[in-house]
């Protein structure tokens, strides 16, 4: 049992050592243009032992994008462990996705780029890896726990029932919306920051504060 356990423990260790080797290689060189090989090298494993643990880049990304969501779900967790009402509910997976990017902007944009990284992406469950179908699980996941926030404040009062008539179409928007203004704030994103002197933490809790404001009951930006 003992060589067992260590046996699963250097593979799982392997397959970590690949994702970290493909993180760095998709980060510096973009995924179209990473290979196989490239990972390989970087991750001091042969092209064929790479092949063993995942399907193909596809397979990679996705696997990394489970590893994010893990990441920002316990992130998610963490922030909403104290809120009493579905808008600090609101307000907290707002600060808990920009937490996540803070920790590992990496993984960040692994996650938000998801299968826009990809030429042709697999969309029947029988074409995908155990790795794709996890990804999608955990999209499901994250999305029942902010639609179930805003649920909440509906029912609390807190959040605007004329505002929010659709849950899920809202958890949408509010994620994509923060989404977007995160990565625009990126270093990668938008060199207006630096030509305008436009603060960048200052632009997320403006963010924050009109989220609050766009599904609140009677609330104002701050």
């Amino acid at each position: 049992m003992r060589t067992r356990s260590r046996n699963d423990e250097e593979k799982q260790q392997r397959r970590e050592d690949i994702l970290d080797a493909a993180l760095s290689v998709f980060t510096e060189r973009g995924f179209e243009k990473a290979s196989m090989d490239e990972i390989a090298k970087r991750a001091k494993a042969s092209r064929s032992l790479i092949y063993v643990y995942f399907k193909d880049k596809t397979d990679i990304h996705a696997a990394l994008c489970v590893r994010a969501s893990y990441l920002y779900l316990e992130i998610l967790d963490e922030q909403l462990k104290d809120c009493k009402t579905g808008l600090e509910r609101v307000h907290a997976g707002g600060e808990a996705y920009y937490l996540f990017y803070k920790q590992a902007p990496f993984l960040f944009k692994m996650m938000c780029m998801k299968y826009g990284m990809v030429d042709k992406p697999h969309t029947q469950l029988d074409e995908m890896t155990p790795y794709e179908i996890e990804m999608l699980e955990l999209e499901d996941q994250l999305m029942a726990t902010l639609v179930e926030i805003l649920e909440e404040g509906l029912k609390d009062g807190t959040i605007d029932k004329n505002k929010v008539q659709n849950p899920l179409q809202t958890a949408m928007f509010l994620r994509g919306s923060l989404q977007g203004v995160i990565m625009l704030q990126d270093t990668t994103g938008s060199n207006l920051f630096d030509r305008a002197a436009l603060d960048r933490e200052e632009l997320i809790k403006y963010a924050q504060s009109f989220i609050r404001q766009s599904v609140g009951a009677d609330l104002k930006i701050d």
